[in-house]
């Protein structure tokens, strides 16, 4: 689907004009790219506000942008079929079609937005390309804590980066060279190439790949660093093992011990079941009861999900989820194993659901939860 006819679904759904079908397409794509929700609920809100729109500041900022694009060499014609601009100029047409008229300008702001630093890039990168001392573009992805987004490779493979992480993709290149280095989380859909096999790095650990779908969790601060396989198939190098490698089959996953974060925790004796866990392990990805998504994956579908994880790792991820601190007050809660999946919930609805399985209470002060 063209980012032209997402955002004319969009602005048919703020107008009450979407049909069912429509309004599903639209949240099916926004499922697969996740990047644009943000951009949504920005919109949304400013339309919830419910203000009466101002006629010559409407048609003003609507023709400011229209001539934006064209300087730029971008020829609007994906806005004559939201809005008739001759009739736009007419008070009649305002006065009877208010709420389309400022759906389509809102929509036209945003997608000019988009527009001009794609223009602007790809005309530096024609100058760059003339002069020896231009610098490169970064080729750096950084996500904070509270979102996540998707975004192709050059070599045309997709990637999905959680929250709290980041992937340097700085050694791919035209000459066929296919590495990235990863902090964080990240799931990859890679196009296949028997030539060049496509390798991400991690502090711990290497995957090496053809062509296939799977997740990689690296946080230094977990207590372990997964790889999960959904599709093909991949190889995984332990940095302090040299000389072995372990190959993955679909719906198998790899779980290596994060060795800094297990003598930490050993030494302050908090947790005794972390120190009889396997080094290494393979197994198999969790499905909860009911549900084909596994808990591994779920969130390249906007969907928190854990099964019998310690209250401390589901905390961790809650962090990230919603981009606070949590602080707990009683040791015994942190051991305590649950399990449940949140998506749109907010974080005072999640903490509720997960006292229904633990008894606990907490308090939210700005952006730290103490847990007691």
């Amino acid at each position: 689907m063209s980012k032209e006819k997402v955002w004319h679904l969009y602005s048919r759904k703020l107008t009450g004009e979407a049909s069912q079908d429509e309004l599903m397409e639209l949240q099916l794509y926004i499922e697969d790219h996740p990047s644009l929700q943000y951009e949504m609920e920005a919109l949304e809100q400013v339309w919830m506000q419910n203000n009466q729109p101002d006629k010559e500041y409407l048609e003003a900022t609507y023709l400011l942008h229209i001539e934006k694009m064209k300087k730029l060499g971008v020829e609007p014609k994906h806005l004559d079929d939201m809005v008739e601009s001759e009739e736009l100029l007419q008070l009649s047409f305002f006065k009877r079609n208010k709420r389309k008229v400022f759906a389509a300008v809102m929509v036209a702001v945003i997608v000019t937005a988009a527009i001009i630093p794609l223009v602007n890039r790809k005309n530096a990168a024609t100058g760059s390309a003339n002069t020896e001392t231009a610098k490169a573009e970064p080729k750096v992805v950084v996500m904070p804590n509270g979102k996540n987004t998707s975004f192709k490779l050059p070599d045309g493979s997709t990637v999905w980066l959680n929250a709290g992480s980041k992937l340097d993709y700085s050694k791919i290149n035209d000459a066929g060279n296919r590495e990235v280095h990863l902090t964080g989380e990240a799931f990859f859909d890679v196009v296949k190439n028997p030539a060049r096999p496509f390798i991400i790095h991690t502090s711990t650990i290497d995957v090496k790949v053809l062509g296939t779908k799977f997740n990689v969790k690296a946080y230094p601060e977990d207590k372990t660093v997964e790889t999960s396989l959904v599709q093909g198939s991949v190889e995984v190098f332990v940095k302090n093992r040299p000389g072995e490698k372990y190959l993955l089959k679909p719906n198998q996953k790899l779980v290596l011990l994060n060795e800094e974060q297990t003598v930490a925790k050993s030494s302050l004796a908090a947790n005794k079941k972390d120190i009889n866990l396997p080094i290494i392990a393979i197994t198999h990805l969790t499905y909860p009861k009911n549900d084909t998504l596994a808990v591994e994956t779920s969130w390249i579908r906007n969907k928190l999900a854990f099964e019998d994880e310690s209250f401390a790792e589901i905390a961790k991820k809650m962090e990230r989820w919603y981009d606070v601190k949590i602080i707990f007050k009683n040791q015994e809660l942190e051991m305590e194993e649950l399990r449940g999946d949140f998506s749109k919930e907010t974080l005072q609805q999640a903490l509720d659901a997960l006292r229904f399985a633990s008894n606990f209470r907490y308090k939210i002060e700005g952006k730290t939860v103490i847990i007691y």
